[in-house]
């Protein structure tokens, strides 16, 4: 009986731990803090979640009017999980955003910044950096952007000529003030995957972005998606449902 009962545990004692190793490397997340150098010597804090498999999809995360990449939680890693290369960034006013003391506050000062700038340069040095790493195809890169960033998304997928565009909480009839409308800006992405998301009630318990993205719809070409969620929510708020979160890496990876 001793042996076995020795012999059992011999046999199955590296199972086990194959088993345990495994779960792990199932479930490990790597991601590496990056610093992105602007061409006009800006410097932006960003994470990057490397691909798991040669040859991925890449996704940049574009933020809200906080300019901050951490507001999208654990989403990133979601996404990384499956199966794409991700890169979450900071915008350069996040420090400057910080200092507010209310949301019409951060509001008030992102107004008075030099929005393009978002696009001429901290897009442009975000795509660059992801479009060379090992494992990323450079021509399946998608954004996902919300608020702010739906703004300085929809301008960068024209600029940049981006694969597939997920647009969260946009609204209004110009992406900048003063400059091209919404509608433009759609005609001019063409044909290329689009997606508008927001709630029944987003920015300030109104419809008002729910019927925005409607007009959007309508004006936007070639493959082309509109999802309302019930309830309120805004941006981020909405990627942290769980099946708006899955909806969209679903919706990604049909279009990448």
């Amino acid at each position: 009986m001793r042996v076995r009962k020795s012999l059992v545990k011999t046999l199955f004692l590296p199972v086990i731990l194959l088993l345990m190793s495994f779960g792990c490397a199932t479930t490990q997340i790597t991601k590496e803090p990056v610093t992105l150098l602007t061409d006009d010597q800006t410097k932006l804090a960003s994470t990057y979640y490397p691909p798991r498999t040669p040859n991925a999809p890449g996704v940049i995360l574009l933020p809200d009017t906080r300019c901050d990449r951490k507001h999208f939680g654990d989403f990133p890693s979601k996404l990384n999980e499956a199966g794409f290369g991700v890169l979450a960034m900071d915008f350069r006013y996040k420090e400057l955003i910080a200092r507010s003391r209310s949301i019409s506050e951060q509001i008030s000062t992102i107004q008075k910044q030099d929005l393009n700038a978002l696009v001429d340069h901290d897009m442009r040095s975000a795509i660059n950096f992801l479009s060379h790493q090992d494992g990323i195809d450079p021509e399946r890169i998608g954004l996902v952007s919300t608020s702010l960033g739906s703004r300085v998304g929809l301008f960068s997928g024209v600029r940049y000529k981006i694969k597939a565009l997920v647009l969260i909480s946009l609204s209004g009839p110009e992406a900048f003030r003063g400059g091209k409308s919404i509608k433009q800006l759609l005609e001019e992405y063409g044909e290329r995957p689009i997606l508008f998301m927001t709630s029944e009630k987003d920015w300030g318990g109104n419809g008002k972005a729910a019927e925005d993205n409607k007009l959007y719809f309508n004006w936007a070409k070639g493959k082309k998606e509109l999802k309302i969620w019930p309830g309120s929510g805004h941006g981020v708020d909405i990627l942290k449902r769980e099946e708006a979160s899955k909806f969209v890496s679903s919706w990604l990876g049909q279009n990448l």
